[in-house]
């Protein structure tokens, strides 16, 4: 670790313009004396800059006391844990900091994975005077060489720390560790350019931060873990080149696939990934028995090799079309990484996991699967502002759409890893984007700019599309999906999945993009005939995670239905109605739907290729925009589907 000449001008710069503390003169024309007492402002502030961690607009902090210039450095010390609840009740931002204090900041900043015996601050004559909350942190400072002690052999932890005390505790602490930064993606579903009102940083300002991190550090690694070649009009309409040529220019050093990089057909991604300049792995994907994917690679970095492995969800099966997946099978994460690491753990110093399974399978994997030192996550676009330890191993995923890149460190004492920290960057208009990966985009855009600006029509209200919606409840914007889809095939009911609406559409004029950001993926409308006992099969399967998420949650037309999310799953759909008739189980209907659910996607086995009797060939993206164009009535959220 560097402290940079930013960080050594924010110090003289808090120096002279913070609350002074200073035994000796405030004049801010004089540099401080060596035995001038530091502020916790000030040192936390020193900290985060030597961390390097992503300053942020702070939400409201715990005092009332942080001067402007400082609140952006405190809020980053608590998003990652440095200054914690505990903490706060003792903490003042412009008291004197203790030299206990000091050493429990610097402690925590390292995320440790191990505890340290107290028998190491037994050599302190004063190891008693120590509080006892600070003991775990202080016993760490002592075994890894950060305590710097007096001739006594004493610690003097209640002592404020002076700025003697501060230059050289710091200067022994870059000394002391060293640290390898990962910067990693996931979940983009390709917002691959910038959207300031979304706040999607966009490929060219990833690279721009990228660059930065390795002007500092050679050695860093750049992953990404998936669902990134798929999911808006500027990617859709190029099968994902455009993103595979950013990435190729950006250098990343691996890549595992997500289930909707799938969305072009299994055979298309390989074509995909021989456009790559960095390996595309997967050790859980067989195609036809054979392995799909290389499952890991090892990549070396200042004497070390790191086997990286990759791990994708098993519930990709139901997550993309089937037709996508033909001879393909997903095997348990938990037991292929297992069976990885036991191969390759002789081979390697330390592994990494780019995993495209989601943060409940990761967790499992980090406490049950010995051998592996950090996942890094996908799929179900968690945020950690900092990377979590479990068991065996670390957890860090960065949210979505490129609304936040993780910076994930491997901190190393003595050629040990010993903790891993880190942190996640936000959108700045600080960071300008770098111009060659526009370069590389904007050909691209400019060609769908062309059709997708064209305004195909307008609507009175927002159309609610945020994914944490329509993945629970009715919508105004699945409401009118579904009736455009019935009223096209003129079927009894329609209904379709939550997880296929990827946007709202806001009030005002609506373009073709508008709508193909709503509906990205390539699925079209089809007819099934099938019985009422598969219809209310298909409504307690969509409502059986209720009321957590599930992209498998149905939007309906034509009929509406209570459940009771208290029950058990399988036993919650209550009263079913059909054209305001109640259910006949054994009647027959016509059902509009898209090709995605009609054959079997989101886990509904109880449809199936042999019940679509039309298959329309329209898009549903198509049918969404004739429905806007020609101006009909927005439905309401108006009790089509009713949690009891």
């Amino acid at each position: 670790m560097k402290v940079g000449l930013k960080a050594l001008f924010i110090i003289l710069l808090t120096f002279s313009l913070s609350f002074s503390t200073f035994t000796a003169s405030t004049d801010a024309s004089m540099a401080p004396a060596k035995h001038d007492k530091i502020t916790g402002a000030v040192f936390l502030k020193e900290l985060v800059a030597t961390l390097g961690i992503d300053l942020q607009t702070p939400a409201e902090l715990p005092f009332d006391d942080v001067l402007p210039a400082d609140e952006p450095y405190i809020d980053a010390a608590m998003r990652v844990g440095i200054l914690d609840e505990k903490m706060i009740e003792e903490f003042g931002p412009n008291e004197k900091i203790t030299k206990e204090q000091a050493y429990v900041f610097l402690i925590r900043s390292l995320n440790l994975r191990d505890y340290y015996s107290v028998r190491h601050l037994h050599s302190y004559k004063d190891f008693r005077a120590i509080k006892p909350a600070y003991i775990k942190e202080m016993s760490a400072a002592a075994a890894l060489g950060l305590i710097e002690t007096h001739q006594r052999k004493t610690i003097q932890p209640k002592k404020p720390l002076t700025y003697y005390d501060f230059t050289s505790l710091m200067d022994t602490f870059e000394e002391t560790f060293e640290m390898t930064p990962i910067i990693h993606t996931n979940d983009f579903h390709g917002r691959i350019l910038h959207n300031e009102e979304q706040g999607e940083m966009g490929l060219a300002k990833v690279a721009e931060i990228v660059d930065n991190v390795r002007n500092d550090h050679h050695d860093a690694f750049l992953f990404d873990m998936g669902d990134t070649l798929h999911g808006t009009a500027v990617v859709n309409n190029f099968e994902g080149q455009p993103a595979i040529e950013a990435m190729n220019e950006m250098g990343f050093d691996a890549m595992v696939p997500g289930n909707h990089d799938f969305n072009y057909g299994n055979e298309q991604l390989l074509e995909a990934a021989e456009e790559m300049n960095f390996p595309l792995i997967s050790g859980n994907i067989l195609k036809n028995g054979d392995p799909y994917l290389e499952d890991h690679i090892v990549l070396e970095r200042d004497g070390k090799k790191y086997g990286v492995v990759g791990m994708t969800a098993t519930d990709t099966a139901v997550k993309t079309s089937p037709k996508n997946l033909e001879g393909i099978v997903f095997e348990d994460e938990v037991t292929r990484t297992q069976e990885i690491v036991d191969a390759i753990e002789d081979e390697v110093d330390h592994i990494i996991l780019l995993s495209h399974s989601g943060l409940e399978t990761d967790e499992r994997i980090a406490d049950q699967v010995e051998g592996v030192d950090l996942i890094l996550g996908g799929h179900s676009h968690d945020t950690l502002e900092t990377p979590v330890k479990y068991n065996e191993a670390y957890v860090s995923q960065a949210f979505e759409y490129g609304k936040a890149l993780g910076q994930t460190n491997l901190v190393f004492h003595d050629d040990k890893l010993i903790g891993v920290n880190g942190f996640l960057y936000r959108d700045d208009s600080s960071i300008e984007g770098k111009s060659e990966i526009n370069t590389i985009i904007q050909p691209y855009k400019d060609e769908v700019d062309a059709l997708l600006n064209v305004v195909i029509g307008s609507t009175d209200v927002k159309l609610e599309g945020d994914r944490r919606l329509v993945r629970t409840q009715e919508t105004n914007l699945g409401n009118l999906i579904a009736d455009s889809m019935r009223s096209t095939l003129g079927s009894d009911i329609a209904f379709t999945n939550g997880g296929g609406i990827r946007a709202s559409i806001e009030a005002g004029e609506v373009t073709r993009g508008d709508v193909e950001e709503v509906l990205p993926f390539v699925n079209t409308l089809v007819q099934m005939k099938i019985d009422g006992a598969a219809i209310k099969a298909a409504l307690e399967h969509s409502v059986r995670l209720a009321p957590g998420e599930n992209g498998g949650f149905l939007h309906i037309s034509g009929m509406s239905f209570t459940y009771d999310p208290s029950q058990a799953a399988g036993s919650r759909v209550k009263e079913v109605l059909i054209g305001g008739e109640p259910l006949d189980e054994s009647n027959e209907y016509t059902v509009a739907t898209n090709d995605f659910t009609a054959i079997g996607g989101d886990g509904y086995t109880m449809f199936g290729e042999e019940f679509i009797e039309y298959n329309s060939g329209e898009l549903l993206s198509a049918i969404l925009i004739e429905a806007i164009a020609s101006g009909q009535e927005i439905p309401s959220v108006e009790g089509r589907i009713v949690a009891e």
